[in-house]
Parts: C-alpha cells; structure tokens; sequence
C-alpha cells in the first residue's frame, strides 16, 4: 500500500516537473527533478523490498528452528 502512494506522488512530482520544463528557458533542472524523484522511488522500492525479504528469511529460520525443537523435545519422552 505505501508502495502505491509513493508511486502516485513520484507521477504528480514528475509529470508537473515536465510540464514546467516544457515551459523553461532552461529546462534542465526541472528534468533532473523529474528523472531524480523517479531515482529516488526506485532507490525506497528496492529498499523496501530487500527488507521484506530479510524479515521473511529470519521468520522462516526462526520456523525451522522451533520445528526442529518440537521434534526433538518428543523424542525425549
């Protein structure tokens, strides 16, 4: 969900950076804010997503490990 709010406000940012460049003397500053929000989405997303990925990988460790306890606690009786 935060993803899809970012991504809307990067078009809103973008697309008004581009219409102002259209109308400029000098257009490239308005197209490195342009380019650069969209650098910055990309940057957060990858971001985000290797964070998910780190947090699903302990969890499933963590899983492994009180499985591999619940086997072994019933072995002992």
């Amino acid at each position: 969900m935060k993803t899809i709010v970012y991504f809307i406000l990067t078009c809103f940012i973008s697309t008004g950076a581009f219409m102002a460049a259209t109308n400029m003397k000098y257009p490239f500053p308005a197209f490195i804010v342009a380019f650069g929000i969209w650098v910055l989405f990309f940057w957060g997303w990858n971001r985000r997503t290797k964070k998910q990925a780190e947090k699903r990988s302990q969890e499933r460790l963590f899983a492994e490990y009180m499985r591999s306890k619940i086997r072994n606690d019933r072995r002992r009786y």
